[in-house]
């Protein structure tokens, strides 16, 4: 297997069709083993993505390292294949903690091709955000700059935030419970606040409507109870709602993913 300066080397001299040896469309998955080396296991990103266990799973923007694999995807829409690139940089004068600052190596872009690319660019032109980064692929285990084996040396492995409220927060699925991040603000966690608050104005601007909408049973369904369930905004949006409804779905979905990957 290839350590993460082979895997940006491969990348640096295969770029086309010709000199990666098959057609890179729709073949992300093949990319990022090969660029490492590494043998076929799961069929699809999605498969991959799923598959890859917590511990090495890494959440936030700043803990991501170059040769870490990235995943992004919008679990909501018909693709059930996913999608996974190669982080290989961040950009002249970037923000640890700015997801647009961040460079990766991916297909599917311009045909034939592996070209580089913002990590907002799936979210932007394909819906598809991100989920998280990995040190992990296909059941290797995948070093990074700074990266201790043995455990010998200084431990720079990124530590996901696995605070007890936050951890709950995700596992709380499509029927997202604000509740558990409010009392995680009181609890000391200023962090969170503003992201409370983007969630909260989100739900503001959505229209009030007047009939039992899918629309006005969300928005009750937060206020009274301070549950997001998303669902019925996803299926409002998939019925026709656009304009307000689906800018502030987008906006909520943000949020979330913004607490997800702290």
């Amino acid at each position: 297997m290839r350590d993460w300066k082979g895997d940006l080397a491969w990348y640096k001299t295969h770029t086309t069709t010709a000199k990666i040896g098959f057609n890179p469309d729709g073949r992300c998955l093949q990319i990022c083993r090969t660029s490492r080396d590494i043998g076929p296991r799961y069929s699809s990103a999605k498969q991959a993505q799923d598959a890859t266990p917590e511990r090495f799973r890494v959440h936030r923007i700043r803990d991501l390292r170059r040769g870490m694999k990235i995943f992004v995807d919008d679990p909501n829409d018909g693709n059930k294949f996913g999608h996974v690139v190669t982080m290989v940089g961040r950009v002249k004068g970037f923000d640890w903690d700015n997801a647009d600052d961040v460079l990766v190596k991916t297909n599917s872009v311009v045909a034939g091709k592996i070209v580089v690319v913002r990590l907002t660019y799936f979210q932007k032109h394909w819906g598809d955000s991100f989920q998280f980064g990995a040190f992990w692929l296909n059941g290797e285990e995948l070093d990074y700059p700074g990266w201790k084996r043995d455990g010998k040396g200084t431990d720079v492995a990124p530590k996901p935030d696995t605070s007890p409220r936050v951890q709950n927060f995700r596992e709380s699925g499509n029927s997202w419970n604000v509740n558990i991040l409010d009392r995680a603000v009181a609890g000391g966690r200023k962090d969170i606040a503003p992201k409370v608050h983007a969630i909260e104005k989100a739900v503001k601007d959505l229209p009030d409507d007047v009939k039992d909408t899918r629309v006005k049973q969300f928005k009750d369904e937060f206020h009274n109870n301070r549950v997001l369930d998303m669902k019925l905004l996803n299926a409002a949006v998939e019925d026709g709602r656009s304009g307000r409804v689906k800018e502030q779905r987008d906006k909520l979905r943000a949020a979330i993913k913004s607490v997800l990957r702290h």
